[in-house]
């Protein structure tokens, strides 16, 4: 009489198989932190990038970029709209603090060559973008997150992870993202907490100047 012999794994083979997926599973979770540490540095990048061509553009035309007065006597190929009149109030204040100036200040500095940009299709103005999506550049006193002197131009994001602000924030200012920081950089909410409150952080910004 023939008798049946079962096979299984041993406990050697199963441990082999727990070790390698557990490798797998720390190779892929690596791999979504070295993509994530990329984005961030990019988006650093960029802020450092808009600030050298703020100021750049404040040196050479006396202007910061969308507050210029008719700024097309200077500035090629701008939409009618960025030639703003010396009679329109705000504008040449020394303040990228209404509507259109905020719209024209990326374009500003895309026509004046100091940066590269986006144009969507049918869109008007040149925008900037990280792997976080869109920024704008406007004065404190116009963005969301006022705490910052008076004169202030500020680069500012909107709803990114709780996460990449803390990150962000470590690597180019005091890690203190509160609303109230004496740093360069704060967010407009007095903390967060990954995968809690404030996140993602509704609006966070970076002095450009």
């Amino acid at each position: 009489m023939r008798t049946s012999k079962q096979s299984g794994f041993t406990l050697v083979e199963l441990a082999i198989v727990i070790v390698i997926i557990g490798l797998l599973v720390g190779m892929v979770m690596q791999g979504q932190s070295l993509i994530e540490s990329a984005k961030v540095a990019n988006a650093i990048a960029t802020v450092k990038d808009l600030s050298l061509a703020t100021k750049t553009f404040r040196e050479k035309y006396k202007y910061w970029p969308g507050d210029h007065p008719n700024a097309s006597s200077v500035i090629p190929n701008l939409p009618a709209t960025c030639n703003i009149a010396t009679t329109v109030l705000n504008i040449g204040n020394g303040a990228i603090d209404t509507a259109t100036e905020i719209s024209c200040a990326m374009e500003d500095l895309f026509q004046a060559g100091l940066i590269r940009a986006d144009l969507d299709s049918g869109a008007t103005y040149h925008t900037m973008r990280t792997d976080y999506g869109s920024i704008r550049l406007l004065s404190a006193s116009a963005s969301n997150v006022t705490t910052f002197a008076i004169g202030v131009n500020v680069v500012e994001f909107s709803n990114l992870p709780c996460r990449v602000v803390q990150s962000m924030d470590g690597k180019i200012d005091d890690g203190d993202i509160s609303s109230a920081s004496s740093g360069k950089a704060r967010a407009s909410v007095a903390s967060c907490i990954v995968g809690g409150a404030n996140d993602p952080v509704p609006f966070y910004a970076v002095s450009a100047n």
